[in-house]
């Protein structure tokens, strides 16, 4: 299963109208090497929700709050870890 494969049929479904867990799940993908083109097929998909879709996008964006939050919560997490 690629990652988009999973965020359309495992994330998206799991996480709709939950934030906090939709960013969970961007968190686990923000720093992988994703191609611009996986992700526009992302905001186009119908199996995601229009916060999904802006908030997919947005999360791999340099210099946009998304992705300033959705780091911040990769920094905690390995923090966490040490």
């Amino acid at each position: 299963m690629t990652w988009v494969d999973y965020i359309e049929n495992v994330a998206a479904p799991h996480s709709a109208g939950n934030a906090g867990h939709w960013f969970r799940y961007l968190r686990k993908i923000v720093d992988k090497d994703i191609s611009k083109a996986d992700v526009d097929a992302l905001y186009n998909s119908e199996a995601l929700t229009p916060f999904q879709r802006v908030s997919i996008k947005n999360a791999f964006t340099n210099g946009s709050p998304t992705r300033a939050h959705v780091t911040n919560l990769n920094l905690k997490a390995l923090k966490a870890g040490e």
